[in-house]
């Protein structure tokens, strides 16, 4: 390098830091554009305009916080160390139904006479409002409805959208309610609110807004006709409740009405004479008055019983059930996967995750109380178990993770159902003694181990019930669905892992269909157990695509639209393995009539199995339907077939949503 170009290097000046941003009237640059921009709005802002000076400078600002930060740094001796008053804002003012209220309060002291003139009382009222917190948007009707559904359900970011957007385009669907008229706060037009049809904005307002409801309750008829009707259809697939000693008059109201909102999905109102219809109203009515009052006892709940925190929980968990299996949609199941946070944030800060110990000390001889304890411990034990189910559900049909490890649960496996069902004391007692059970039973991750294990010996473990048979296929099915994320991400296969997999869930067959029909009349645990064979030879695309869905409408939709490789299918080896576990849900389809207590999901698990025997017979694989009688390539007497099956289901959503993704096929 010459001396000369050496200097001039030397003679550069340094140059400042990488500032990309240039203003084109002074040159100034900046590192961030929206510093640019603001320094833009100085030159083109007329002097009149700069309204806050600098008291000891000649610089001028165009904001507050401009001003203040520039007096910290250049003036900071001069700054009076006194809270400066906040200007109010015009956001400040009274919102329009503050101001309606304000129209109504003058009116009112007018016509009252009241001593003092009714400008004073006005300017009293017009102080306590300005004083109360506004809304930042002006979307915001009522300063207090998000603040309420932050404090009942925490933040989630499930709810994506303004609870008060006008463009929600609410109807006005409501119960008559009686409001108090010293609610002052909500004398404001309610017409933009419904109660009755679910939207993410109102979604949660019963819930969050209990005071808005009425005291309506069910009549005596109702409540025994619903829990007739909730024992008969909806307790074998959720059997925590003991119907033996159930007692609604000493239940807490927010579970009964929990349990007839589902109830009256399978039967009608007496009330109305059993009107065709009316059931579905009432299903309706006490679901929302349901949300309503478990928010407003929950306020109570850190002083709350164990038996009072199961009570909660199992309400959470069939308004859950309700909102995701029985109105679908996505409005209500952002509801639905809310309550579900919440239910095990409940389940947690209560330890109900842990079993109950009955103190030695306190011991009796009396056989009643002893049996009431067992009944108590065994409701609390199958609760929990049917959280861990819908946690496992939501994750292999929306791919939403797992919030509850089944390391938590720390209770043992259910108890036999033999033992559950039986109606008195004395002949629960007499079952245990002459089942000859030897041994306790083992607790749920101690089962799992003994199934994985290859040392593990799954015929030792004493006798339990079919529910718990449930919840380990579901841990194993969920367990395929993590290392078919994990290849599908990584590209890598591991036989390895899937291999234990298999032969655990073929060791844990004979649990799961040792039980008489008779004692299982949900076929819950058959159709359990089908579903996770076969998702264990064919992943899901839903799954391995990547795909989170936030309700059963979307899911079905998808797994019409997304069906797997046909030509994967038809390959002779994997259309042979398979074939088996989708002929049980086609003959189990073409039962009649359905059964009455079909857990909602197995519609779900039918339908992808039609979906999959569809295809075979599409793809011109012998035998196919064989069990059905729909012939070989007739696809389209394959579609005449389902509909007529979902046909029988469509007394519910999730039937309806069948036959919809069915009419979209084409053979």
């Amino acid at each position: 390098m010459s001396i000369a170009s050496a200097s001039a290097n030397v003679a550069e000046p340094k140059r400042p830091p990488f500032q990309p941003f240039q203003c084109h009237i002074c040159h100034s640059r900046f590192t961030r554009h929206e510093n640019l921009k603001r320094h833009a709005a100085l030159h083109n802002r007329s002097p009149s305009n700069a309204s806050l000076p600098c008291e000891f400078c000649s610089a001028t600002f165009s904001r507050p916080d401009l001003r203040h930060r520039h007096m910290k740094k250049k003036h900071a001796e001069f700054e009076d160390p006194r809270p400066r008053k906040r200007r109010q804002s015009p956001r400040q003012a009274p919102s329009p139904p503050a101001q309606a209220i304000l129209q109504a309060e003058k009116s009112r002291l007018a016509s009252r006479g009241s001593e003092g003139s009714e400008e004073e009382d006005a300017q009293f009222l017009t102080d306590i409002l300005a004083q109360q917190p506004q809304p930042s948007t002006a979307t915001s009707e009522s300063p207090s409805i998000s603040h309420l559904v932050t404090a009942d359900l925490g933040p989630s970011p499930l709810m994506g959208t303004s609870l008060l957007d006008p463009s929600a385009g609410f109807d006005v669907q409501m119960h008559p309610m009686d409001i108090p008229h010293s609610t002052t706060s909500f004398a404001t037009d309610l017409s933009c609110f419904n109660f009755d049809q679910a939207t993410p904005e109102e979604g949660f307002f019963p819930m969050s807004l209990p005071h808005l409801q009425d005291d309506w309750f069910p009549s005596n008829n109702q409540i025994t006709r619903g829990c007739d009707l909730f024992f008969t259809h909806v307790s074998p697939f959720v059997p925590f409740l003991h119907q033996p000693s159930f007692d609604p008059s000493q239940s807490a109201n927010h579970l009964v009405l929990g349990m007839l909102c589902l109830a009256y999905q399978y039967g009608e109102d007496p009330d109305c004479g059993d009107q065709r219809g009316s059931g579905q109203s009432l299903s309706s009515r006490t679901f929302h008055r349901a949300r309503a009052l478990v928010a407003s006892d929950e306020e109570g709940v850190e002083d709350s019983t164990l038996v009072q925190h199961v009570a909660m929980v199992q309400a959470y968990f069939l308004l859950e059930l309700y909102s995701m299996m029985y109105l679908c949609g996505k409005k209500d199941s952002l509801y639905g996967l809310k309550t579900h946070s919440k239910i095990i944030s409940l389940a947690r800060s209560s330890s109900m995750v842990q079993p109950t110990f009955t103190n030695t000390s306190e011991a009796t001889e009396d056989l009643d109380s002893l049996w009431h304890e067992f009944i108590r411990a065994e409701s609390h034990k199958r609760t929990i178990f049917a959280v861990h189910q819908l946690d496992t559900l939501w994750y292999q049909f929306l791919s939403i993770p797992r919030l509850l490890s089944h390391l938590e649960v720390k209770h043992e496996l259910p108890c036999p159902e033999d033992y559950w069902a039986a109606p008195t004391s004395v002949q629960w007692a007499h079952r245990q003694l002459v089942n000859k059970n030897t041994g306790s039973s083992v607790p749920y991750p101690d089962a799992i181990r003994r199934f994985l294990s290859p040392e593990g010996d799954p015929a030792s473990i004493p006798a339990f019930d079919s529910y718990g048979a449930i919840n380990i296929t579901h841990f194993l099915v969920s367990s395929a669905r993590e290392i078919s994320g994990w290849s599908t991400m990584t590209g890598m296969l591991s036989m390895e892992r899937l291999e234990p997999l298999r032969t655990s869930l073929l060791a844990l067959s004979p649990f799961i269909h040792s039980h008489p029909e008779a004692s299982n009349p949900s076929h819950l645990g058959e159709a359990t157990w089908e579903t996770a064979m076969i998702e264990l030879q064919m992943w899901s695309p839903s799954h391995t695509g990547g795909i989170v869905e936030g309700s059963m409408d979307a899911v079905m939709h998808q797994l019409t639209f997304l069906p797997s490789s046909c030509e994967f299918l038809c390959e002779a080896d994997t259309a042979k393995t398979i074939q088996p576990h989708v002929n049980w849900f086609l003959q189990y389809l073409d039962m009649e009539p359905v059964p009455d207590a079909e857990a909602p999901w197995i519609i779900l698990y039918s339908y992808k199995a039609f979906m999959i025997a569809w295809q075979l017979v599409r793809g011109g694989v012998a035998d196919a339907m064989k069990v059905v009688n729909v012939q070989d390539g007739d696809s389209e007497g394959a579609l005449a077939w389902a509909r007529e099956a979902f046909g029988r289901r469509q007394r519910w959503q999730l039937g309806k949503i069948a036959l919809a993704c069915l009419d979209t096929l084409t053979a």
